[in-house]
């Protein structure tokens, strides 16, 4: 029952000591520039491919023919750059795992983009100029538009903003702090060290690492898109929201992965899959299904660009078993038993919807924490955190 791989039984079976650890002196570990200035380099690259990309599909229009295969072949690009630009800028692999995962979320936005362009679901102004366009293709986070024309960022929001990112910063380094001693999967590491064992603690374990990992990758992609609605802000355009509190908020899947977690890539994936689907016919649990697919996509190309070690279709068992899950409720809100949900009070909403997303198989934080060169271990040198040495 103590996890998916040799791996993480390891980094189990060292978890009493690092229990027992907490009760001596700590230290304070600054956060690691090298990722950061790697990253900045990476970012630069990435920008000037997503500038050049932009050009050439604004000079396709909209021709399907022409899109696709140029769409395609911009997602291959860091394929075939990752491997020569590291060797040549001579960093290390966990140096450059930060900016890879950044530049594989960046190129995959751009495909997204021009899948949207060709099905015809881009927003309405995005595309009305070049300069428009550019700057559409190159935000990090989609920027609001209302008639056509770019919606203006209330006052106060960038300094609201900007307030956010101060605060998700420190908790992220205070959950970081809190974790990472026991190699990120405190559940795991409190039971084993208590000696607790069996089907129910196999059953704690789940869902409380799940919570804790589901916690600290919302804090880090919260942190990475507030980080880029303030870079929207700042060029006088008003950013969608990145999420809305998912984790302890949301009583069911649908409401979690439908209307709180990611919200840019939840509309992304709305505007160049289940809208152009569900709009040529097809039932709305398919194309949930078919948009669960993309996703599933998403994170396999994000993954092997950023994760050394990644087995392919890891992400997609649990995406696709994300998006049955979704089914399932969709089939259970026909009964009477929609009834009971709708009535049951925000605590018990809430736990009920991780215990859920827990039954699937939880390789997505699997692949966050037990690979050779874990994505954990990247967020932890973003920031400073408090280690506990014996």
């Amino acid at each position: 029952w103590l996890g998916c791989n040799p791996a993480r039984r390891a980094a189990l079976a060292r978890a009493p000591d690092r229990h027992v650890a907490r009760t001596s002196m700590p230290s304070l570990l600054l956060p690691d520039a090298q990722p950061v200035l790697t990253a900045l380099a990476i970012l630069a690259l990435t920008a000037t491919c997503r500038f050049g990309f932009a050009v050439v599909t604004r000079l396709l229009g909209t021709s399907k023919l022409l899109l696709w295969p140029a769409a395609g072949a911009m997602a291959a690009l860091p394929f075939v750059l990752r491997d020569p630009l590291l060797a040549w800028w001579g960093g290390t692999y966990a140096d450059a795992q930060l900016g890879s995962f950044l530049a594989a979320t960046a190129f995959a936005w751009c495909f997204f983009r021009a899948i949207e362009r060709s099905v015809g679901t881009t927003p309405v102004g995005a595309a009305a100029s070049l300069a428009e366009w550019i700057f559409y293709m190159s935000a990090d986070v989609d920027p609001r538009y209302r008639d056509g024309k770019p919606l203006r960022p209330p006052p106060g929001k960038l300094r609201s903003q900007l307030a956010k990112l101060c605060a998700t910063y420190a908790a992220t380094a205070a959950f970081v702090s809190a974790i990472e001693p026991f190699g990120f999967r405190p559940t795991a590491a409190v039971c084993e060290a208590c000696g607790v064992s069996g089907p129910l603690a196999a059953a704690l374990v789940r869902v409380g690492d799940n919570l804790s990992g589901t916690v600290l990758i919302y804090l880090f992609l919260s942190l990475l898109l507030t980080l880029g609605s303030i870079l929207v802000l700042a060029q006088g355009h008003d950013p969608i929201d990145g999420f809305d509190n998912p984790v302890f908020k949301s009583c069911s899947p649908r409401e979690f992965w439908g209307r709180r977690w990611n919200l840019q890539v939840n509309a992304m994936l709305k505007r160049s899959c289940y809208k152009p689907l569900a709009g040529a016919g097809l039932a709305a649990p398919l194309a949930t299904l078919a948009t669960f697919g993309a996703s599933a996509g998403f994170h396999e190309y994000q993954f092997a660009l950023s994760m050394p070690g990644y087995r392919v279709g890891t992400a997609s068992v649990f995406f696709l078993g994300q998006g049955l899950l979704l089914v399932a409720q969709s089939l259970l809100e026909a009964t009477p038993l929609r009834h009971l949900a709708s009535r049951a009070p925000l605590p018990l909403g809430v736990a009920f919807n991780i215990t859920a997303l827990s039954l699937v198989p939880d390789y997505f934080i699997c692949n966050w924490i037990d690979l050779p060169t874990p994505l954990f271990g990247a967020v932890a040198r973003l920031v400073p955190r408090i280690m506990w040495a014996a």
